[in-house]
This record gives structure tokens, sequence and C-alpha cells, in this order.
């Protein structure tokens, strides 16, 4: 018995000891798990961000990212959750050896799990080329879900979706709605899910096989590398019987058209469907069309709705003018086009006006009698809005349009320079006559001749039933005739007779022959567009018969530019105002010197040897454009100063800086200099911006003798390496150049000499004199960057400089390793809605100093939308504490990385002042515990029921070694 009890002990001591041998082994071991599990999450959250790096990289590329990289980081992301989770059990937990133990057991298969994503971040295919939103880019605004398109709209749906059909065709009057209807019912189609890509190409009348294939493969998010037709239209054949689903909508089709020219094949390889639009019954049934469908014209109740709505008037309306309205509405004989041209021009008239446009209508026998009788309403129709232009420049501005290929962007520029050159404006400026130009086509495109482009404001359409009216008007005009050639040899532009008469002829007809001599007395614009490969060699041609021309331009589309020699005949042109020679070789320009009228001269992109000295007898030019020339001779001549009449002036290109930098003394003697673009390629400039210079490697004390200079009147300004003693903005730049009354923008690059941007340490006298609200009282941007020298933005007493800051909106500062504390404590901000700070990664100073606003100044950020601190090593606080609260109601975007000393970014008592917050990036922020901090005082009420702003949309949050959570628990 006592054997058994002994036994029993020992095998009990042993149990106990063994027990206890593993809790002492635990105890151990799980401070090293513990440290593996933080090291092992450290080392896969920083693997996660450089891939989300990458990640948003390729997405503003606009590339997609693939499925396994998605699905990695989906995992990951659900791993460190649960590995964050564990960690805060393991703080909490104060159970038992069994409960730490089984943490212990957790940690080590998360431990385990982590290994197993590290290193295989780098999925390949990581991303692709993101699909274009093809039929969805296209506006829904001016479709009008009308009882007669109801119909249409329905059989189209209801033949789509038939697997036996494939070819189908809707037809009806042009202006009728076709585009608008198919544009719908393709985005309706995709909205279903019924085709996966639904494509819209444009034939029109003379079809340009190539941009349609190309325009095919965009939409298809491929490549054509093929150079002949023939063979992209096999690669996109290809292309679309590997797919399935596919709608192609072959829109304003005037013939027979062989798809295969393209890359369509209707056999058993293809998967898709084909729709078309056209104005004749008979090419749906050449096309061998299906289903055909009729989209007819509006009923008078329908037509009645569009027109109120255009003209913006109702029934009472109409009827206190004897229904007079009503009665033009179906003149308009249901046609939408025609409604909505008829009814935006009379919007406003007068009880006259209204009367008068109904006896135009019911008159309009003068139309051609072999036109059909929808088309001849269209016609009458639109002949009326443009009688109701009651401006024979918009008149004008109106036919030139139509000198452009169906369905082209127009260039607003290129219309004003060519409307300059046949004589609107007069003897105004060049500025007033913008005005003037800019006012009528405001007018055209209120009354809808013109319509806006997909390419922005400074682009225009027109419709091509509206293009058909214009050149009907021009052809039936006594003096503005107008040829438009897109499919025959320029070489038989002399072989017509019409040419004669013509007030303009146009060209688009892509080959390197020219007409030798034109017999056109009439002619004013000439306007000729070529894609030649090869040089062009007009010596041959002559412009005699043509001596009158106004308007001469010869533009080259191809991407490289091509010799061109031009016959000696062109000094004959002693009437030419406009001349445009763009993406040519030109040598030898001196020819220039001979057009004593000229008032536009447009050398865009070009090359030529050099500006000839004799141009100063050019007495009436008014705008030079040299953007992105080549000048072969480096060193600028002095002749742009000897242009006394130039008002605008175009210099761009990187090769250009050094011209540019030599030409600046010289351009500022201009005395009537009004509009300047002149940038040696740092800064994308578009036409509407009025006054811009951008130097490099510039002394600017070369300006101290000139009177008058740019910079007096620049409104965006960059300098790049500026020298000659300027140590600051105010006084010594302005004391060079003086007041800068018109300056909104300033950007300063390695300008090594800037030690301040105002100093108010001089003579008191001087004080009084240059005042920051007097010399430079519109600026409103400023951009500082590798100004490593500047040490404030304010030297001295900050009361002279504090409607600055006042007026500022936007301040960029980027490595500028000297200057510290930015903002007086007096100043306000009041208008600033974005402010970024970013220094070096390398450098330890710091630009904001430990706190970045003082609550006064913070109080004041009522329009601030933007703020990004970058490497602000001593960076504490963005705002200093103190007991009062503080608004910014309208930051949306706050990004904060590397700042290494960071503690807090806002006290949560300071929660409610961001209402519309909604992204919030923190990164590399080892010091933080809490996104929101604890406030002075002790009002934490109104914050206990709310966690995060009420917009905040994305919050990102990495490599915060000690982030505890968004705010601390005792204030929730």
């Amino acid at each position: 018995m006592a054997d058994i009890v002994i036994s029993i002990v020992a095998k009990l001591t042993e149990f106990l000891v063994e027990r206890a041998m593993r809790r002492a082994q635990h105890f151990l071991c799980v401070g090293k798990v513990i440290k593996d599990l933080e090291n092992e999450k450290k080392e896969l959250t920083s693997e996660r961000d450089s891939l989300l790096g990458r990640v948003e990289q390729a997405k503003e590329r606009t590339e997609v990212i693939e499925e396994p990289v998605e699905k990695w980081l989906y995992d990951v992301n659900t791993l460190l959750e649960e590995v964050t989770d564990l960690e805060q059990r393991n703080r909490t937990n104060t159970s038992c050896f069994q409960g730490k133990h089984r943490l212990c057991k957790q940690m080590l298969k998360k431990i385990e799990a982590m290994r197993n994503f590290k290193g295989k971040s780098n999925v390949q295919p990581f991303c692709r080329r993101a699909s274009l939103p093809g039929i969805q880019y296209q506006s829904s605004k001016r479709f009008i879900y009308f009882e007669s398109a109801k119909l249409a709209y329905n059989q189209l749906l209801e033949a789509l979706q038939e697997d036996d059909m494939f070819m189908i065709g809707v037809y009806g009057m042009g202006g009728c709605g076709k585009t608008t209807l198919v544009i719908e019912i393709g985005k309706k189609l995709e909205e279903l899910n019924l085709f996966d890509k639904v494509i819209l190409i444009t034939v029109s009348q003379t079809p340009n096989i190539k941009d349609i294939q190309s325009k095919m493969a965009d939409m298809l998010n491929m490549k054509l590398e093929e150079v002949s037709e023939e063979g992209r239209a096999q690669r996109l054949w290809l292309s679309l019987k590997e797919r399935k689903r596919i709608l192609i909508i072959i829109d304003d089709l005037w013939r027979q058209f062989n798809l295969e020219d393209i890359g369509i094949r209707l056999d058993n390889d293809y998967n898709g469907k084909v729709l078309i639009t056209t104005r004749d019954q008979h090419v749906c049934d050449s096309m061998d069309c299906q289903k055909k469908i009729h989209l007819e014209l509006l009923s008078r109740d329908e037509s009645w709705t569009l027109f109120k709505k255009r003209a913006n008037i109702d029934d009472g309306f109409s009827k206190s003018l004897d229904d007079v309205p009503l009665k033009i509405c179906y003149e308009c004989r249901g046609l939408p086009i025609a409604i909505v041209a008829v009814g935006s021009s009379l919007k406003g008239k007068s009880i006259a006006n209204w009367n008068v446009a109904l006896n135009s209508l019911r008159l309009s026998e003068a139309i051609d009698d072999h036109v059909e009788e929808g088309v001849k309403a269209a016609l009458s129709c639109l002949k009326l809005s443009y009688d109701y232009l009651q401006n024979k420049e918009a008149q004008l501005l109106f036919l030139m349009c139509a000198m452009f290929p169906e369905d082209y962007s127009i260039s607003t520029e290129d219309l004003i320079r060519y409307a300059v050159g046949v004589g609107q404006g007069g003897t105004f400026s060049l500025d007033s006559t913008r005005d003037m130009i800019e006012a009528n086509l405001s007018k055209l495109l209120g009354s809808s001749l013109l319509m806006h482009a997909e390419e922005g404001k400074d682009y225009v359409k027109m419709h091509d039933v509206v293009r058909d009216a214009a050149l009907w008007i021009s052809k039936r005009s006594e003096n503005r005739q107008i040829l438009v050639n897109l499919d025959k040899p320029r070489s038989t532009l002399a072989e017509n007779d019409s040419v004669r008469s013509c007030f303009a002829v146009s060209s688009w007809y892509k080959e390197n022959q020219v007409f030798h001599q034109l017999h056109a007395p009439h002619l004013e614009i000439l306007l000729l567009h070529t894609d030649v490969k090869v040089s062009l060699n007009l010596s041959h041609a002559t412009f005699e018969g043509i001596e009158g021309l106004k308007v001469f331009s010869l533009n080259n589309s191809f991407l490289h530019k091509q010799s061109l020699l031009l016959p000696q005949s062109t000094q004959l042109l002693a009437n030419l105002r406009t001349l445009r020679l763009n993406r040519w070789q030109l040598g030898d320009i001196s020819f220039i010197t001979s057009l004593a009228r000229l008032e536009v001269l447009d050398l865009r992109d070009s090359s030529f040897n050099e500006l000839p000295r004799e141009i100063e007898k050019l007495k009436r030019l008014k705008l030079l454009d040299l953007s992105r020339c080549d000048i072969l001779q480096e060193n600028y001549n002095e002749v742009i100063g000897k242009c006394s009449q130039l008002e605008e002036l175009y210099i761009s290109g990187w090769h250009l800086a050094k011209y540019i930098s030599q030409s600046i003394v010289d351009i500022s003697s201009l005395p009537k200099l009004q509009r300047f673009v002149i940038y040696a390629g740092q800064i994308n400039a578009p036409y509407h911006v009025k006054r811009l210079l951008e130097v490099v490697d510039f002394n600017i004390s070369s300006l101290r003798a000139c009177n008058k200079n740019i910079l007096q009147i620049a409104e965006i300004v960059r300098f790049e390496s500026l020298y000659g003693g300027c140590k600051n903005i105010i006084p010594d730049m302005v004391g060079v150049v003086g007041g800068m009354n018109g300056l909104t923008n300033l950007i300063l690059h390695d300008c090594q000499e800037i030690q301040s941007i105002f100093n108010t340490t001089f003579n008191s006298d001087h004080v009084v004199s240059i005042k920051v609200d007097t010399t430079i009282p519109r600026l409103v941007k400023l951009e500082l960057l590798h100004l490593n020298n500047l040490k404030e933005l304010c030297q001295g007493p900050p009361q002279q400089v504090l409607p600055f800051f006042e007026k500022l909106e936007t301040l960029c500062i980027r490595y500028c390793p000297k200057l510290h504390n930015i903002f007086p404590q007096e100043c306000n901000l009041r208008n600033l809605n974005t402010l970024i700070i970013e220094n070096h990664d390398w450098d330890d100073n710091c630009t904001s100093g430990e706190v970045l606003f003082s609550m006064c100044v913070a109080q004041s950020l009522q329009q601030l939308k933007k703020l990004v601190i970058i490497c602000c090593k001593e960076l504490k606080h963005i705002i200093a504490s103190g007991g009062e609260h503080f608004v910014m109601p309208n930051l949306k975007t706050l990004h904060i990385s590397k700042c290494r000393k960071l503690e807090s970014i806002f006290p949560i008592c300071c929660f409610e002042g961001l209402p519309r917050l909604e992204n919030l990036t923190i990164e590399e922020a080892p010091k933080l515990k809490y996104v929101f901090g604890e406030c002075d005082h002790q009002d934490h009420s109104s914050h206990q029921n709310q966690i995060m702003p009420p917009h905040l949309k994305n919050i990102e949050l990495h490599r915060l070694e000690n982030l505890v959570g968004i705010c601390p628990k005792s204030i929730i």
C-alpha cells in the first residue's frame, strides 16, 4: 500500500514539475512570439503598402488591377486585421495560463500565415489598360423620351435581343434624332448587361478608313501596329472574333459601305451585332439590314413641348401673340433640329420678331425645288435662325465653320485668327476683336447653330444638317460661296468652274499634290490640310489669279515636320492678313517681309533659320505665334522688339529657353503687347491664358533700364535659376521691374539668391512707397521650389505684408531647407484653399517648426480644402494647443507623411470643425498615438457619440508603430 502511495506521489510530482517547466518555458517564449508577430506584421504591412503605392500609380494611369493582385491585398488586409485583433486581445487578456497558451498558439499560426504571404506581392500580370467607357461617355442631355421615339426605341431594344438578328438599320431625316436614339439604346443595353461593349463610330459622307479603325481599336483597348488599311482590318477582325456580345453602331452612313474594309465580317466567327443609322432607307437595303426601323418626326404636341422648352415660353405667351409661336413651331414640320434652332433663336425676342419669323417661314419658296420636303423645312428653319443672328460678323463666322469636314472639332483660336484675316474687328485692338468674335460664337452656340465639342470649351462642332444648311446658304449668297473639297485631288480644283466665284476654298484631301494655278479673283480664304510623309515642293505652283487672298493656311497633320518649298509668287499676296504654316521645315522665311498687310503670322510646330531682320517692315503685324518652333539660329537676333504693332506673342519650347531669356528685354519694349504666352516647356498653357511668362537662367537686373516691361502686366510668372541681385520680391524685384499689378501666380524654382519673399526691414520711407497691396495686389498663388537660401516668407514687422496672406489662395513650398515658421502669428488666411509643404527625406531641417498654425491662424482657415505636409521632421502639432474650438468647414483632403515627431493631428474638441473631410492619409509618424488627441479643456460631451467626421470616405493609416486608436477612450 505504501508503495502504491509513493508511486502516485512520484507521478504527481513528475506531472507538476513538467507542467511548471512547460509554463516557465511558455513565459520565456511568449515574449519572443509577440516580438516575432510584431516584426512579421511590420514587414508584411510594408510590403502591402509598397504594393498599394504601385496600385495607386497604376490607377492614375487608368489601368485595371488584375484579380490575383486584388485577392492578395484582400487576404493580407484580412490577415493583418486579425493580427491587430489578436494583439489587442493579448494586451487586455488577464486570464489563466490556458488562455494565454491558446493566444500564443494563435499567434504562432498567424506568424506562419504572414510568412506564407511575404515576398509574394509581385503577382504577374499586375495590371492592364482600362477599357475606354465607350458609349457611356456620351451625354444624355439632349435625349427627350417622346412618344414618337418610344416606338422606335422599343423596336430597337427588341430586335437587338433576338439571337438571329445581326444587322439592323435605323433611318430617318437628318436632324430627327437618330444618333441621340442609338446612343441611349447602347447605354441601356450595357446597363442591362446584354452586351459587354457598345462601340459607336461615325462614318459620314467621306469615310476615313484609318481613322475609323483607330477609333475601333481605342474602344477595344488594343493597338494597331499595321500600316496598311487591309492589315489593320485583319487585326481588328481577329480581335472581334475572339470577343462575345459586341454591338457596333455605325452612325451617319450615306451609301453602301463594305464593313470588311474596317475589319467587320458578319460570319460565323463574329459574335456581335451591327446597328447602322442613315438618312436613306435604300442604304439599309443595300447593307442587307434584317430589320429596318424608321424614326418618325415629332408629332405636333411633341414639337410644341420641345419648342416651348427651347424658346422658354408657355401656352399663355403663345395665346397672347395670337398663337404665332405655335404656328412657327408647326412650320418646323416636326424636325427636332429645326425646332431647337428656331426656338433658341427667338428666345427673348419682341412681338415684331415673332411675326417677321412666321412670315419668313411661310414665304420660303426660295428653297430649291429639287430638295425633298422634309429637308426643305429644315433648311428654311435653319436659314431663319441664320437671318435672326442680325449680325453680319456672326453670320460670316457661321459660314466659316462649314469649311471644316463633318463632325470636325473646330479650334476657336483658329476661327479667331481666320476671322481677323477677313477683316473682322477692323482697326480695333486684337483684345477687342477677340471679345467680339467670342461673343458671336456664344450667340451661335446659344442659337444651337454650333455645339460644344468633346475636347472642351476651346472647340466647337456643327451638326451635319446645320453644316448642310450653311453650305446651302453660302451657295445662294452673292459673295460668300464656299467650296469644301474632301475626296478629290487638289489638282482638280483648278478645273472646277465654281471656284471662280468662291469666297473660300478648303481642301482636306490628304495627298502631296497641290494645284498649279487657281483663277479665283474673289477668293479670300484658302485652307489646305495635308498629311504628307515626304517633302512638299510647291515651287512650280503659283498664286497668280488669287492675289486677293486674305487668309492662307497650309497645315501638315503628319507627326513629323516635312520640308516645304513655297513658290516665288508668294510675294504677290499683297492682301494677305493671316498666314498659317504649321508643322513644316521652312528654312529661310524672308519672304514674309514682302507681305505688307500681314496681321497674323502663325508658324506653330515649324522650324526655320531665324526671324528675318526686315520683319520690322510688317507695320500691321499684330500676332506672332512661334509655339513649339525650332529656331535654328540659337542666339536671339533682336528682331521681335522691332515689331512695334505686335499685340500678341506666343513662344514656347524647352529648346528655346536660352532664346526666350535673351529676348525678354527686347520684348519688353513692345508698346502695344497685351497678350503673351512665353514659356520653356514647364507649363502647359491653353490659349485662354492671357499673360504668362516663364524664364530660365535670367538676369533680372537687365530690366532695370526698361521704363515698361512685361512683368508689370504678366498674370502668371515662373522664374527658374533667377539671378541679378534680387534677394526678395519686395522691395528688390519690385524695385527693378516696378509694380506687378496683373500678377496672380508666381513660381520661383531654384532661385538661390532669394532669401525672403517680403522684407519690411528697409528704410521706413520706402515702406510707405512700396506696399504689397498696391504693388502686387492680385497675387493669389505662390509656389516656392528648391530655394536653398529662403529663410522667411516675411522678414521684419509683419504689418506691411499681412494683406498678402489675406489674398493668398494657394501656397506650395517644396524643398526650402532654411525656411522656418511660415506664418506670422497675426496673419489671416481667410482665402487659402490649398497648402502643400514638402521637404527632402534626407534633410533634417523642418519648414514648419514644431507647430504649423497658431490657434489664431487656424481660426482663419475657413476656405482651406487641401492640406499636404511631407517630411516635416520637427512638426509635433498641426495646431497650437489652446482652449478655443476651431473650424475648417471646407477641408476635404488631409495628407501627412514622414513627420516623425508628430504627436497629434487635431484635438478631439475640434472634431466638429471638419464637417467636409473626405480623405485622410497619415503615414510614417512613429510617435503618433491618436489621430484626434486630447483637448486642453473638459468639454467633450458633444463628441461622445460621434466616431468619424460625417463625410469621411477614405482613411489610410500606414507605418504608425505607436498608433493606439482614432482618439483616446477616455473622451469617447
